[in-house]
């Protein structure tokens, strides 16, 4: 029974958009893409009624997190409610901040911002009660205003509306991230504080949001803050200080007149033996966070991580050789968490030390984890996707400490053969890719490359793979394979050097329809577009683009002219390829533009479309299934052929086919 529950629990938070949409697709999308061991679909599967075929990539069960919600831009900040009854969050490009309920990471409500402050949002606070929502907002850093326009805005969340507007110009300096916030116990204070580029220095800024007025400000030039942030304390504010050897802990008061008074200095923990046993110090990167527990920090250096006690000297956690960067901690300062590539690593206070709980895969590079007050939920997000666990759910690992590199964080690649009878699809290691039967839907054949895979095509019979530095070809299966067939470098039939190619990373990767060009991102920081002739590998020119990052896929044109550079946002930039003689390459769209261009493999040739609201229609518009959260991703991240769709993108442990209308 417990089970059934748990199941029906899982299925109607997992599969809320679709419930809340449209009855009928209960049984049209919900059942039919519920996981292959879920009670839900066994017990209700025959009553199923889908528009589609699930070719591969079914769950067998359900995901470790309990709900998952993708937004159409990408995700910024977000803040749990001391209640933790709501999750605020805002958006890349919107003026408004969205409430989302904590159990379904539905939107519960819409708070838009007046249309004359600023719509850079910085910061996100809810006051202690759970009642207001605060928003600071202000320029970005880098532009030409230093952020000196600053706004101030709360609202009432009974009621929807804004309570009070705070505009105030503040001092002409450049900030450092994001600025931290805290509200005063009764409510009625929040402060800012704000580090600065260029220099030593930050500003703690102290409105009242009761009266809407700016109240003063202090200037903390001296003492250098070391701190990320502020955080209350009874009636203060503290943040730290630190000299060589000790950490200095200080507070100052949210009214008006009062100066940073110092409360302890503590002596700064070593890092690890050094050299011959010797102990080595601890080397700060930039970050020091004051826990909520009284007199807890938490460290991180270009390496490390530590947990400190600094009552008693104790170090309640330390893990060396991984870089981690953002960090979270619920109220009491029993979960802590960090993010380590494209993993968050979550750790539990016991009672002397902190082990490790668990380990969280998302979908991105760079994921910030933010634990919910009481310590009972998770949410991870990073670009467009926010994520929920439940942190009693999870499994602990075997090892207390993390032990392993972060899992590989890319989308899969993958294309379909001209007949529509296979599909080769890169498999989530990066190397080695499968040969699917999209008649059954069974992997022909598995290809060992030894190498990272940058991007491939079918052509005719045969698959051609573009590698860091060799372009390689093996031949198709005719017929049906033994079982687990696996090959490896030495069964491909050719293999081609690039020449003239000595950059130090490669992003995306395309082969011409002609199958007579190569174009490769490339460049320490992917800013390079390369053209190889994919017969003998010469390198035939290549030119820079700026604005590109490691989430840019590149693309010809169906009549193999252009080369089409695109970003996640699907905004995008061509390029002219080389032809004949020509060495060089034309940059024919300046500026990074939303496309949406006939003959890319994530637009349909069919009539099919994937709406903004995750439906996907037929040639006739009719609704033939929505996609629940964890199938959701930008188009980018989607191929088209024919009545195919294959759903690409990281969340996914496997890369999902569908065809549609069977």
């Amino acid at each position: 029974m417990l089970n059934l529950i748990d199941d029906c629990f899982r299925f109607v938070t997992g599969y809320f958009d679709i419930i809340s949409a449209s009855s009928p697709h209960i049984y049209h999308s919900a059942l039919a893409l519920a996981p292959r061991k879920s009670t839900v679909r066994k017990l209700y599967e025959s009553h199923a009624q889908p528009f589609m075929r699930i070719v591969h990539g079914l769950p067998m069960s359900w995901d470790t997190n309990t709900a998952t919600t993708t937004r159409l831009s990408a995700i910024e900040l977000a803040v749990w409610s001391p209640c933790n009854r709501f999750i605020a969050i805002t958006c890349h490009g919107t003026t408004a901040v969205d409430v989302l309920d904590p159990i379904t990471l539905q939107r519960v409500q819409t708070l838009e911002s007046p249309q004359d402050t600023s719509t850079w949002h910085r910061a996100v606070i809810f006051s202690p009660d759970s009642r207001i929502l605060t928003c600071f907002s202000g320029c970005s850093v880098g532009c030409r205003h230093q952020c000196r326009e600053l706004s101030v805005v709360s609202w009432d969340l009974q009621t929807g509306s804004v309570s009070s507007v705070i505009r105030w110009e503040g001092p002409p300096r450049e900030s450092q991230g994001n600025p931290s916030t805290a509200y005063s116990v009764n409510g009625e204070m929040v402060a800012v504080f704000c580090r600065y580029l260029g220099g030593p220095g930050a500003n703690i800024f102290i409105f009242d949001i009761a009266s809407g007025i700016h109240v003063h400000s202090h200037s903390l030039d001296n003492p250098t803050p070391l701190a990320d942030g502020i955080c209350t304390y009874g009636e203060f504010l503290q943040f730290a200080t630190r000299s060589t050897t000790t950490i200095t802990i200080w507070e100052v008061g949210f009214t008006s007149g009062t100066t940073p008074m110092k409360v302890e200095t503590l002596t700064i923990p070593d890092n690890d033996e050094g050299v011959h046993g010797a102990p080595r110090p601890f080397h700060f990167r930039s970050s020091l966070r004051l826990l909520p527990a009284p007199r807890r920090l938490v460290l991180i250096s270009a390496d490390a991580v530590q947990v400190w006690d600094g009552r008693g000297s104790e170090r309640l956690l330390h893990h060396r050789d991984f870089t981690f960067e953002e960090m979270t901690f619920s109220s009491g300062g029993h979960f802590f968490a960090c993010s380590f590539g494209s993993d968050v690593y979550l750790w539990k206070e016991s009672p002397t030390l902190f082990a490790l709980h668990a380990v969280l895969a998302s979908s991105t590079d760079d994921p910030s984890p933010l634990l919910s007050p009481n310590g009972e939920s998770i949410v991870v997000f990073g670009d467009r996707t926010i994520r929920l666990w439940r942190t009693k759910s999870l499994i602990t690992p075997p090892s207390s400490t993390p032990t392993q590199a972060p899992r590989r964080a890319g989308d899969f690649i993958l294309d379909f053969s001209p007949d529509l009878t296979l599909a080769v699809v890169l498999a989530q290691d990066g190397k080695t890719f499968m040969v699917l039967n999209l008649e059954s839907g069974v992997p022909q054949l598995t290809i060992d490359t030894s190498m990272e895979v940058r991007g491939l095509r079918v052509i005719g019979n045969s698959v051609v793979v573009i590698g860091d530095r060799a372009v390689i070809t093996w031949n198709l299966p005719a017929g049906d394979c033994v079982p687990d067939a696996r090959v490896g470098l030495r069964d491909s039939s050719r293999t081609i050097n690039l020449g003239g190619w000595r950059y130090l990373s490669v992003g995306g990767a395309s082969i011409s329809p002609d199958s007579r060009h190569i174009a490769i991102i490339s460049g320490q920081s992917l800013q390079s577009l390369s053209i190889h002739n994919a017969s003998t590998g010469e390198h035939l020119g290549q030119t820079s683009i700026d604005g590109t990052t490691p989430g840019t896929t590149v693309w010809f044109s169906p009549d193999g002219c252009d080369v089409w550079c695109v970003r996640d946002s699907s905004e995008a930039r061509r390029v002219r390829r080389v032809s004949g003689g020509q060495k060089t390459l034309e940059v024919l769209e300046s500026e990074w533009r939303t496309v949406d261009v006939e003959g890319y493999p994530w637009r349909s040739s069919h009539g099919y479309q994937v709406t903004t609201d995750w439906w996907i229609l037929g040639p006739d518009r009719k609704r033939l299934l929505m996609l629940p959260p964890p199938f959701q991703s930008h188009a980018v991240h989607r191929v088209w052929k024919g009545r195919f769709l294959a759903l690409l993108h990281s969340a996914l442990s496997e890369p999902v086919i569908l065809e549609l209308d069977p």
